[in-house]
């Protein structure tokens, strides 16, 4: 059986090259071609995919009209629950992940081709505490993968799963499972040119924004399996899809362009005390009832102008998919941190990931009283989710921790600022 893929991941709203994208496949797709969107490909920092609660992006897979598509943590775990539910209400596609209980999740599908059947099934990363309080249920990955490969490996003449895992959690599934003849992975961005074969299977992955499109050429008569990249910069746009594009862009944005309160100006400076960083840490401690907030003021991209205020502005000064969250440490511990933190080196600090949208830390600003903190005594504190996943506190990770979902922090702000809640001019809503 020969078989032809084209596969593209992690978009993240970047919808500048989507219609370099669509214009790569106008020329490579072919009547039996397989085509795969591995997930990430809705992000909340674009305006448009904010104002429409992700649906231009499903309109966009639709004009695509994949043969499958599987979600990722930005789809799962940055949207809220009823975004999501009705996130595919309109796909014409199928939406394979086989570890999330959701109304749109399918299980594996087999796919027949004029040279035989493809079995087709989709994981996606396993977030265990962060889907539960959005009010999901999230699967082990490798469990779910087991048995999809039961039910399909004796029907079908390839075995293919769509994986928003990362790289290393795919070579993981190939070491276990080496009845795959192909994993399509994402979330990590790896720029994989030729695939790389563990144990035999094929891992690809097309790096991320947009970068590239993926083909896949396998021959199961030969044992063939190449893997190829496509930089798409070198592709002209497709007109159709500019159009569009444009048309669904300018509409949500002039939606969010709406007023929605007043103010007399909020200035940020990343390397003083800012009037726009201490509200936010004002809010975010009494958002979430705490002894203490922090957030550095890096977290707002700019300062917010005297005069009406939209959730435009809010969106583009603070586009990051963040969450507060609100962790349990000693006074001991706090004080390690916010020796850690009040240094040159974190304010300068650039961070890539972790839903980090800006370009460095910046000053850390406080809500609260930090002085004569008792070494044994526990106290909370609440600190963008960021800081909690490991990579830049480790120590963290391990404490005790209440996230407050579905709420971004732009959304914190947008209830503070509204003057249309029946709280006032600067009202605050507790959780």
């Amino acid at each position: 059986m020969k078989l032809h893929v084209i596969h593209y991941n992690d978009l993240h709203s970047h919808f500048d090259m989507w219609p370099r994208y669509m214009s790569f496949m106008k020329e490579h797709r072919t009547y039996d071609s397989l085509v795969f969107d591995l997930g990430d490909h809705a992000d909340r920092v674009a305006p448009a995919t904010e104002a429409t609660q992700g649906k231009i992006n499903t309109h966009l897979l639709n004009e695509l009209s994949p043969t499958a598509v599987t979600i990722g943590n930005n789809e799962g775990i940055t949207f809220p629950h009823d975004w999501l539910a009705e996130l595919y209400s309109d796909a014409t596609f199928p939406v394979l992940v086989s570890n999330l209980s959701a109304p749109f999740a399918k299980a594996g599908m087999i796919q027949e081709l004029p040279t035989g059947k493809v079995g087709i099934f989709g994981l996606t990363a396993p977030y265990y505490e962060l889907y539960e309080l959005l009010g999901w249920s999230i699967e082990n990955p490798f469990e779910a993968a087991a048995r999809e490969i039961e039910a399909l490996r004796d029907q079908v003449d390839v075995l293919i799963c769509l994986s928003h895992l990362g790289f290393y959690q795919d070579e993981d599934l190939a070491e276990r499972f080496p009845e795959l003849d192909l994993i399509i992975g994402s979330h990590t961005h790896h720029v994989l040119d030729d695939g790389v074969v563990r144990n035999g299977v094929l891992i690809a992955q097309a790096g991320k924004h947009g970068q590239y499109a993926g083909e896949i050429y396998l021959n199961t008569d030969t044992g063939e399996k190449e893997a190829v990249l496509h930089a798409l910069e070198s592709y002209p746009e497709d007109e159709a899809t500019a159009v569009l594009l444009d048309k669904e862009q300018y509409l949500a944005e002039r939606q969010m362009k709406q007023p929605i309160g007043r103010t007399s100006g909020l200035a940020n400076d990343w390397f003083n005390p800012s009037p726009f960083t201490q509200l936010l840490a004002d809010t975010m401690r009494d958002w979430c009832q705490a002894d203490l907030a922090c957030v550095p003021a890096g977290m707002l991209l700019g300062s917010l102008s005297p005069g009406p205020v939209s959730s435009y502005d809010l969106h583009r000064l603070c586009p990051h998919p963040i969450n507060p969250c609100k962790v349990t440490m000693t006074g001991n511990e706090l004080k390690q941190f916010i020796a850690e933190v009040d240094t040159n080196r974190f304010e300068q600090l650039k961070v890539r990931g972790l839903g980090f949208r800006g370009k460095l830390m910046g000053k850390m600003h406080y809500a609260g009283n930090r002085q004569h903190l008792d070494d044994a005594k526990h106290y909370t504190v609440v600190l963008p989710d960021m800081f909690t996943f490991g990579p830049l506190f480790p120590e963290i990770k391990e404490m005790p921790k209440e996230y407050f979902m579905p709420e971004l922090l732009r959304d914190l702000l947008f209830d503070r600022l509204s003057e249309q809640s029946e709280f006032g001019e600067l009202p605050i809503r507790k959780h």
